[in-house]
Parts: C-alpha cells; structure tokens; sequence
C-alpha cells in the first residue's frame, strides 16, 4: 500500500466480512519503531558499542574482559555487561563497550570524534594496503595485560598500525620492517603525536611552493617530521590522481593543501581526546631491519613482553607495487626491497614438507617458520603471541595458511591459547575474505 493513500488517523473500511478499523502508516511506523527499539537497544550502564557485529567482537570482548576485570559476565542478546574492576581504568582502555557504568567510554569518543572505527588519530594518514585493524590491536593489548611498564614488538610494522596504537595507549614499542615506506608512515605516526601545532600551519601559497619544490625533487626541511610528512601527502595526492578522475577540478594543489588539512584535523581531534582524559602517549621505537636477522640485534634478546603482529601476505597484496610512486620519485629499488620479503629470500632448499604446494608456498612457510623462531626467541618467558594471518588463494588453490601458522608456533615451543576468525566485511580482495588471530605464550622457564 503506498504512504500517499493512508490517512494520519484510523479509518474504517467494509468488507465482505464487516467493517473494520485499520490503522494510519504513522501509526504503523510509531508501533514498529518502538518494538525495534525494545530489540536493539541495551538494558543497562555497561553496553556494548554499535559497531559489535560478529561472533569474532564478541569473542574480543569476552578476551578484553579477561584482561581488564575481576569478573564479568556477557549478556549477548540484551547487549550489555556486568563485571568488577576498576570502572575508570576500563572505561580508558576497551574498545568494544561503549558505555561503562553510564559513561561513554574513550573508544566511543575517538569513534564519535573521527567518525570511523578504526581511521582514528593518525591511523588513516596514507592509504597503505595490508593494514590491521587497530581495534584489534588495542584489544590484544588489553588481553594481554600491557602497561606503561610493558614492551610490545611488531616485527612486520608495516605501516605502523601496531605501535602507533601502543602510543595512544601509553604502552612503550618497538616496530620492525624492510619497507623504506612503512619506515617513513609508522615514524610519521609516531613523530606526529609530540608535534608542535604551529609546526602544521602554512599559507596556501606555501603550500604550492612546497608542492613545486618536491615535484622538481629539491624538497628539504629542516623539521624531519614536517620533511616526512609534505612527501607523504604528496605521494598520496600524486596517487589519488592517477586513480581517479574525480578531482581533476580540485587540481593538484587544491588535493595537496586539502589532505594537509585532515592531517591538522586529525591532530587537533587527538590533542582534545588527549587533554580530555588526561593521556600520556608513549613514542615508538622504529626500526629498518628483517625479521630473519633478528637475532642479530643480541640487544632484543628476551626483552619483549608481548606481541602483535600480521606477517605478510605475499601472494594476494602487492605490498612494493602499491607505494611504486613513492619509491620511483625516492629512486629506490623495488626489486631489491621486493626480494626481503618472506618467501624471496630462500634459495629453494625447503627443510619442511610442504607436499602438494607450489615451490613458492613452501619458500614462504619456510620464511614464516623461521620468523615465528625469531619473535619465540625476543620474547621474555611466559610473554604473549598474537598473530593475525589469513588463508590466500594462489592459482585458484586455497593455501592453509592458518592451520600452518599454528603448527609453526607450537613446533618452536610457543604454547597456543586461542584461534579467533575475523571475517573481513565487504573484503574487496577476493583471496582473503577473512582473518584469524592465534594467540600462544612463550612457557616460562624456556
């Protein structure tokens, strides 16, 4: 029936079996929207936030509360959670609830304040593919128990989405990675937080004048953050052209001087979050290096006390293809940073049995194994694992991934905890559609 023919009040209408009152589309409406309500609203102070939508957030929540609480129990179907703990140091730190004891929690600030569950602080600086979601970041801190005494590793930082999250949480870290990129993002990250504001401001013209002194490469600042930064921007504006057509009538100055404008935004948005609950970030440790040289930095040895990391996954992204403009105008190798990869460097002696897998597959766990060695042997006795890794699909086989991720952390003694499936909503890359967290701990007195 459509809207236009209901009338605002109840009408009678005859039929064949007599007459009868039928209600107004407001009405309808009005009913609907109250017993909606009466479904999906939480009944209590302590309530789940809105963007809990799977059996993997509820399983977060249920390993957050572990970590943060006495004791807790779960009320799934009204939404909300009872516990004992400190209400205050809880409501600073979850990351799936939105509400504590009635007060809105500093996870739902950044959400409300950034519009977006996970592009908060400076997480969303530049469009780096293969990136984890900080939220689960903040929940395997909370898990694990990490404290402003604690020491996280992440030796395939990429990005930076790991330690970058460690800082707003006031938790000391240490990112490792092979890409000159993701070394250049995760300091950005980091350096931004302790900027000066004035530091960000400039003319447009100065803007245009930047934007033409790094097109004819004869851009330098004496502020490396700054340095960093106007090239990041500038990598992305140079990208997002070649992309689309979209901002042909922006231009590239007016993309340029808008993306810096985010950037000031974004800082402004983080020092008010920061001021309002009175936060002490935590800077970042950043380090160009390789996870299989690891055990050449003796300094690492046993000093970690966590960690959260997501291997790459070499055969569904493109992690060297995507950032080819930057490492063009930088003049950087690709083929060289290409090789450090997992998978690239082993000269093809495979030691595992692989049977069935294509030769590629094998040099890849092979690097893998060695890897998961290398974080077993920094991290102290009794220390956390987390790894997030997804099954890839190559030449149309799918490539367990997973389950051999498993397997290589028990092989080289770490004790496993817990597997969580995340699936990846409206995934776009059709080779991963979902991803799992391994939890393990190194036994003490190993």
């Amino acid at each position: 029936m459509n809207k236009n023919t209901l009338t605002q009040k109840q009408t009678k209408q005859e039929t064949m079996f007599g007459t009868y009152e039928f209600p107004s589309y407001e009405e309808i409406m009005e009913a609907y929207a109250k017993e909606f309500a009466n479904y999906i609203l939480p009944k209590g102070d302590t309530i789940f936030g809105f963007w809990m939508q799977t059996l993997a957030d509820l399983e977060f929540l249920d390993l957050e509360l572990q970590g943060l609480t006495d004791k807790y129990t779960i009320d799934p179907v009204n939404r909300v959670v009872k516990f004992k703990g400190d209400e205050e140091f809880i409501r600073l730190r979850v990351a799936h609830l939105e509400k504590v004891k009635g007060k809105t929690t500093l996870y739902t600030d950044l959400v409300d304040k950034f519009g977006d569950t996970n592009a908060y602080a400076f997480h969303n600086l530049y469009p780096y593919k293969g990136k984890f979601y900080p939220r689960v970041v903040r929940t395997l801190i909370n898990t694990f128990r990490l404290n402003h005494n604690s020491l996280l590793l992440d030796p395939f930082n990429g990005s930076g989405t790991a330690t970058h999250e460690a800082s707003l949480m006031g938790i000391k870290s240490v990112g490792i990675d092979v890409t000159p990129m993701g070394i250049v993002l995760s300091a950005l990250k980091n350096d931004l937080l302790f900027i000066e504001e004035k530091k960000l401001n400039f003319t447009a013209n100065e803007l245009q004048n930047i934007l033409e002194t790094i097109e004819n490469k004869k851009w330098r600042h004496a502020e490396p953050t700054i340095h960093k930064l106007m090239l990041a921007i500038y990598f992305d504006t140079v990208d997002a052209f070649v992309r689309t057509s979209r901002y042909n009538r922006k231009g590239k100055v007016g993309l340029f001087i808008e993306k810096l404008s985010y950037i000031k935004n974004c800082y402004k948005k983080t020092m008010e979050i920061k001021e309002k609950y009175g936060l002490k970030f935590e800077p970042a440790r950043i380090i160009e290096g390789d996870i299989l040289e690891l055990k050449n930095m003796t300094e690492l040895a046993e000093k970690f006390d966590a960690c959260i990391t997501s291997p790459p996954y070499y055969f569904s992204i493109d992690y060297v293809g995507k950032d080819k403009i930057a490492y063009d105008y930088l003049g950087a190798d690709m083929k060289k940073i290409e090789s450090k990869y997992l998978g690239m460097k082993n000269n093809g002696q495979i030691k595992g049995n692989y049977s069935g897998m294509p030769l590629r597959v094998a040099m890849y766990y092979e690097d893998l194994k060695e890897s998961i060695k290398n974080i077993f042997w920094s991290l102290k006795p009794g220390g956390k694992l987390a790894i997030i890794i997804g099954d890839s699909t190559v030449n149309g086989k799918k490539i367990p991934t997973t389950l051999m991720t498993k397997k290589f952390c028990e092989e080289v003694g770490f004790k496993f905890e817990k597997l969580i499936f995340n699936p990846l909503l409206g995934a776009r890359n059709r080779a991963i559609r979902g991803e799992s967290v391994i939890i393990c701990h190194k036994p003490d007195g190993v």
